[in-house]
């Protein structure tokens, strides 16, 4: 990884208030995104005259092409506005990973072919409903973009090392990082959300780093099967049933941020020194900080 990991984390906490100060214009802007659907509601509603002229002079085959080419428009519709929304949530956080449905590509090519369907009414012959078409089809490429890709974990191959593996639990943690990132918006306490901001940001730092070079994953085993799914679940569950709750419940989920923010940081830190020894202590210094006192098991039950 290049730079230093403490000034990325830094860097990444200062702007975290602005992040949160444009959320509702972020919001705003991909709803606005969405409302870009409508486009292939309205504009083929002309459409419907020719249906009823259609109907009124009896004309079957120009009915049917009608029909057809504003079904085809207005399918294309109900997918580009299922497949903008989903990407307007996963975008803001609302929501975790994208399908592998590709709603947008479909969306075109119905698009294509109620740009067809229209010519064909409009008596154009095959050359001119396949130039529509293909005009259609590009136009649709322009404006809504393509289907959006989640990020993909590459993993450089070593060899011995079973990279698949790896790899599969490389996006199984940035799963949950983006669980932790979407409960974390909906907790109503500040410093909470900039405490959780700080912890994304090394834990993206770490599998960055266990990414670049994959034999840290066996160095980083805990983090990834113990302490990330911990923190995972236990944002989870206060998000859900205690995000504006004041008392001893948010000092005792305070003091679990302080110390997971510390060994987070220290996980990556070791990371990069290439220190395992030292590594498995600083593991071994949170577990027994979460067994304290029954902290963690305390919270747990709490919420």
């Amino acid at each position: 990884m290049s730079g230093d990991p403490i000034r990325v984390v830094a860097l990444k906490a200062s702007t975290g208030g602005l992040a949160a100060a444009k959320r509702p214009l972020a919001r705003l802007r991909a709803r606005l995104t969405v409302a870009k659907s409508a486009a292939l509601f309205l504009l083929p509603l002309p459409l419907l005259v020719v249906i009823l002229a259609a109907l009124t002079a009896g004309d079957t085959a120009r009915l049917g092409l009608a029909a057809g080419a504003l079904a085809c428009f207005w399918a294309a519709g109900v997918l580009v506005w299922h497949s903008l929304g989903r990407e307007m949530r996963y975008v803001l956080g609302d929501q975790i990973s994208l399908d592998r449905i590709p709603r947008k590509l479909l969306s075109a090519v119905l698009t294509a072919g109620g740009a067809a369907a229209a010519a064909l009414t409009a008596g154009h012959g095959v050359i001119g409903a396949t130039t529509f078409a293909l005009i259609g089809g590009v136009g649709h490429c322009c404006f809504y973009g393509f289907d959006m890709k989640a990020r993909r974990v590459i993993v450089t191959p070593v060899d011995g090392l079973d990279v698949a593996t790896i790899t599969e639990q490389l996006e199984g943690a940035h799963l949950r990082l983006r669980r932790i990132d979407a409960a974390s918006r909906t907790i109503t306490v500040p410093e909470f959300r900039t405490r959780l901001a700080r912890i994304i940001a090394v834990g993206e730092g770490i599998l960055a780093e266990i990414a670049r070079d994959p034999r840290n994953a066996t160095r980083a085993r805990r983090f990834l099967n113990l302490f990330l799914d911990s923190t995972d679940r236990i944002t989870q569950e206060y998000a859900r049933t205690h995000s504006g709750v004041r008392g001893p419940l948010e000092e005792r989920f305070r003091k679990l941020l302080i110390d997971m923010e510390h060994t987070f940081s220290e996980q990556h830190r070791k990371l990069l020194e290439s220190d395992a020894v030292s590594l498995d202590i600083e593991m071994e210094v949170l577990n027994a900080r979460l067994k304290q006192e029954g902290v963690g098991a305390k919270l747990e039950r709490q919420l």
